[in-house]
């Protein structure tokens, strides 16, 4: 399964990545790894029938050849910035022997005793000390994340009986060169800061910063995509009802005012159909089901780390929350 990444050139055009492919075999692998430590039986077996050898596998089996044909070099060209989850790199660094015994889904007999033995190599790694301390590092660092949000959603539905929620993602057109490849335009780590800084100052100071109640906001960066933000951001249910609009002005602001045109955005309350849980709109302090919805939109802001944390520097800020006000 391929997803993929929709992208704008300044002209308009559409471009068309595979940036999302590649997060979404990182995912994938990180979540069957996940799972392979927590087994202890074969994935694959040898069978016979009828004077005929084949391969029995199990469905982790199955997730393990699926992740076998991910190209781990397409994830580090479009990632280059980023610490990988330990179980992407325990799969990445014992799975290499194997990677290439089998040509479409077919496993043959005899790779079978190989396939199993560097499956084993990564069960015992993983009883060792080093990735055990790897995960409770990247977790915690996703639970501090988490909590922060947590809280300030508790204090907003405590302190609201009405919210209405915006999400906006924030970035810059791409460029797309005569071959046809797609690549970011040249925006360092501090335009971006700048021009993040100037966006919350503006939620905080401008039009609507009397009925603003909060935001949270999360840096990420990818080679086609360059450095980008994906914001929630609350306000007053009470006060402000049109999120459709609002979400539009504080996104023509970013694209003309703030990036002086070179910044693009796109709105997820414009395209709510995209969603099936959307948890944007208006949010009634009663609607267990809406807010439910909300913090499931908004986890992913937190649980990305454990599958690619962008990683810009020390002391460099990739997640914030602001409120409530």
């Amino acid at each position: 399964m391929y997803r993929r990444a929709y992208l704008w050139a300044s002209d308009g055009t559409r471009l068309i990545t595979d940036q999302q492919t590649a997060t979404f075999a990182v995912k994938q692998i990180v979540d069957m790894m996940g799972k392979l430590m927590r087994s202890k039986a074969p994935l694959f077996e040898v069978d016979s029938r009828h004077q005929l050898s084949f391969v029995r596998r199990t469905t982790l089996g199955e997730a393990f050849l699926l992740s076998l044909k991910a190209d781990l070099g397409a994830i580090s060209k479009h990632f280059p910035a980023h610490r990988h989850s330990p179980y992407y790199t325990l799969f990445k660094r014992f799975s290499a022997p194997v990677r290439f015994l089998f040509s479409g889904n077919k496993l043959f007999v005899e790779d079978v005793p190989r396939v199993n033995a560097a499956i084993e190599k990564m069960r015992a790694f993983a009883k060792g000390p080093a990735l055990g301390g790897a995960m409770r590092n990247l977790r915690r660092c996703e639970h501090e994340n988490g909590k922060a949000s947590r809280e300030l959603l508790l204090r907003l539905r405590e302190g609201y009986s009405k919210l209405l929620a915006i999400r906006l993602d924030f970035g810059y057109y791409s460029n797309l060169s005569d071959k046809g490849r797609i690549f970011a335009q040249s925006v360092s780590l501090k335009e971006a800061q700048q021009h993040r800084d100037r966006l919350l100052s503006y939620l905080r100071r401008g039009p609507l910063s009397e009925h603003l109640a909060g935001y949270i906001w999360r840096l990420e960066y990818g080679l086609e995509k360059g450095h980008h933000y994906h914001v929630a951001i609350f306000y007053n249910g009470q006060a402000l009802a049109k999120d459709i609009s609002i979400a539009d002005m504080i996104g023509h602001y970013w694209r003309q005012t703030v990036t002086k045109g070179r910044g693009m955005f796109f709105s997820c309350n414009k395209n709510k159909e995209m969603y099936e849980r959307s948890g944007i709109g208006m949010v009634d302090r009663s609607d267990e089901e809406k807010w439910e919805a909300v913090h499931e939109a908004l986890r992913y802001l937190t649980k990305q780390d454990l599958y690619l944390r962008f990683r810009p520097g020390p002391r460099i800020r990739t997640f914030g929350v602001g409120g409530p006000y």
